[in-house]
């Protein structure tokens, strides 16, 4: 290559780089963020938590003190002799109720009804921030809010205090706004330039990847490694970005220590999904970087091209029969992180068919079929000359 090829190739690779790093980030939003099934499968998740799920009951606790006033319920029940006890066993019963509400919401009771709270709420928002019809569900006075009161009215019942938490609590109690009406157009600009992004970005990263070693003339297989340890570089790079930054953003948002172990849980949660894109690009980036190596002149890899010379000449459905079937275990239990989708999957056996094919023509044109020799006598024959003319001669 020319010095002003090999700029174009690399600045090519590291621009790719730099989008895939991106691309990863903004999928990883668009199907965290407005994929409803995918919200509703964490949403579970974040309640099944051990450390969730005691927070949570701790905030329910907290709330229901506020609508029930235990120590007035018991002092009006209670006879007069005993009303001076009625701090102590208020006290102990508001220490019990977080253990019942726990052991509440860990039944599939609670945890449907979870799952049903939070699928409602955001196919809601969703469809406004998409700028579709989302009925009367969530958008009450212009904002979208995620609805507790049939959680918490379902607590209460349990507690036995539901009529009391009717009397005292506010209309609007239980309710979580995550949208304000001021908000809605920003974020509606947001999602079109989030689904945009999502949709074209990882295309034009795997054009600028394959143009970086079409252009690389002379040099393609060095360039296929550069593409697989850039790939590589990228998966490392979110990882750390989930595990560290993760870390950060929780020590920074989060003052309390007590209710830390909790978010950490959750953001470990929320971004199982951007583990899945990391581990799906360090994947691609090995299979890349191996198939650069055993197409390069190394001793081992030239064994392994003449070990697979005779099954690429004599049996060649066998090797794509076992690269199909390793291709679909891959995408069924594979990271699901952007390789599951129909073009996705196309594109992704597109690249592998084409770099079976160049390796099985390299193979073959480096160790074509062996000629047997002649033998001699049939050549002396063939050649006019008598049959003993090929024999030993007696000195």
């Amino acid at each position: 290559m020319t010095r002003r090829r090999s700029v174009a190739v690399w600045a090519l690779i590291v621009l790719a780089s730099l989008l895939a790093l991106v691309s990863a980030l903004t999928v990883w939003s668009k199907q965290q963020l407005l994929d409803t099934d995918k919200f509703t499968s964490s949403s579970a998740k974040l309640l099944a938590n051990d450390e969730i799920r005691a927070t949570l009951s701790n905030r329910l606790v907290d709330l229901l003190n506020q609508r029930v006033d235990v120590q007035a319920q018991l002092e009006e029940k209670l006879p007069p002799r005993a009303k001076g006890a009625a701090p102590a066993i208020a006290a102990a019963i508001q220490n019990s109720t977080g253990q019942v509400i726990n052991a509440f919401l860990g039944t599939a009771q609670a945890q449907a009804l979870w799952e049903r709270i939070n699928r409602r709420a955001h196919g809601a928002l969703v469809n406004v921030l998409e700028g579709k019809d989302a009925g009367a569900v969530s958008t009450a006075n212009g904002d979208v809010v995620l609805d507790l009161r049939p959680l918490i009215q379902r607590v209460a019942e349990r507690l036995g205090v539901g009529d009391r938490l009717k009397q005292r609590a506010p209309p609007d109690a239980g309710e979580i706004v995550l949208l304000k009406s001021n908000q809605l157009d920003a974020a509606q600009k947001g999602v079109r330039v989030l689904n945009a992004l999502s949709s074209w970005l990882w295309l034009a990263v795997v054009a600028l990847l394959a143009l970086a070693v079409y252009l690389a003339h002379g040099t393609r297989r060095t360039m296929l490694e550069a593409v697989g340890l850039a790939l590589l570089i990228v998966g490392v790079l979110l990882l750390i970005i989930r595990r560290f930054v993760g870390d950060a953003i929780v020590d920074s948002l989060v003052n309390t220590e007590s209710s830390k172990p909790a978010v950490h849980a959750i953001w470990l949660i929320e971004t199982d999904l951007l583990r899945d894109v990391a581990l799906a690009l360090v994947f691609y980036g090995l299979f890349a970087l191996i198939a650069g190596i055993v197409a390069g002149p190394s001793r081992p890899a030239v064994a392994v091209r003449r070990g697979l010379a005779p099954t690429w000449r004599d049996r060649p459905v066998l090797v794509w029969i076992t690269a199909t079937v390793l291709f679909l275990v891959f995408i069924a239990w594979g990271p699901s992180g952007g390789s599951r989708r129909l073009l996705g999957v196309l594109i992704l056996a597109a690249l592998l068919g084409l770099g079976l094919e160049v390796w099985r023509r390299q193979t073959l044109s480096e160790f074509p079929e062996s000629v047997e020799a002649p033998d001699p006598a049939a050549a002396a024959v063939d050649s006019g000359a008598p049959e003993e003319a090929s024999l030993p001669q007696p000195r």
